[in-house]
Parts: C-alpha cells; structure tokens; sequence
C-alpha cells in the first residue's frame, strides 16, 4: 500500500524522553538551559523557577516570591541554543508543536500530553515545558 511509510529505523531499547522532571503545579511557560548546557531552569504558571541537573534530574533548587499575578513567563538569564556548528542535524519543534523536527523536516511525533508550551535546544538535547508541569529532557541521535 501506497500510503503506508515507514519511519527511521530506531533501536529497540531507544527512547527520546530521556528524562521527565516533575515538581511544578502549573503550566510550564519558559525552559531554558545554562550555556554549559549542565542545567535547565523551568518558569512556571506555580510562580516558581527551578534549577535542574540535565544529567540526572535532580531539582538543585527551587525559586519563589514572585508576585501573585505574575507566572513566570520568560527565562533570560540563560543561552537556549549551544550554536554547536560541528552536529551533523539541527533539532527543534515544528511550528504547531506537534513534532520535534531534524533540519526542519517533521521528525518525531508527539502525543498531545508531550506537545510543548516552550522549550530550549542545546545541541541534540531538547527541554521542553508542558501544560501538565512536567519538563520534558530528551536527547537525539547526535550523528547519522
């Protein structure tokens, strides 16, 4: 059948989420990863910002005291991308946030539950912040 394609050829034991962060009680509005690419902060609708260890997932810290009608909406005080010209595909999420995208072509589905509010690429490594609260941290195959 015609209509039918397959996908890339992935290995069995592969799974894009790598990590979900869990501790925010509202929308996560902002992600962004330090320059070194070591930690991921998340800004969320709970009026809180957290610090996280990308490698482990482990919550370093947790801010709070901002205003009552203020979520935390925008994070400037990281790099988002690592400009890493040396990585053979360029990740990102397509316009509809539907899909994670590989040189700007749809890439990887994503379920509605997984689909993006805001999220920060550094190399092949995406963060990306969900209406559940939940950080999503997932790395891509970095070479062909």
């Amino acid at each position: 059948m015609r209509w039918i394609t397959a996908g890339p050829v992935v290995e069995e034991d592969w799974n894009a989420c790598t990590q979900t962060l869990e501790g925010h009680s509202g929308s996560v509005w902002s992600v962004a990863f330090s320059p070194d690419s070591k930690l991921v902060a998340s800004g969320s609708g709970d009026k809180t910002v957290k610090m996280w260890d990308a490698a482990t997932g482990t919550c370093t810290q947790t801010l709070a005291g901002h205003s009552r009608s203020h979520d935390v909406t925008s994070l400037k005080l990281f790099a988002s991308w690592s400009g890493d010209a040396k990585l053979p595909y360029q990740y990102g999420i397509s316009s509809d946030c539907r899909w994670i995208t590989r040189d700007s072509e749809n890439w990887l589905w994503l379920p509605p539950g997984y689909r993006p509010r805001c999220w920060a690429v550094a190399g092949s490594t995406i963060a990306a912040g969900c209406d559940s609260g939940r950080v999503l941290i997932m790395t891509l195959p970095a070479d062909s």
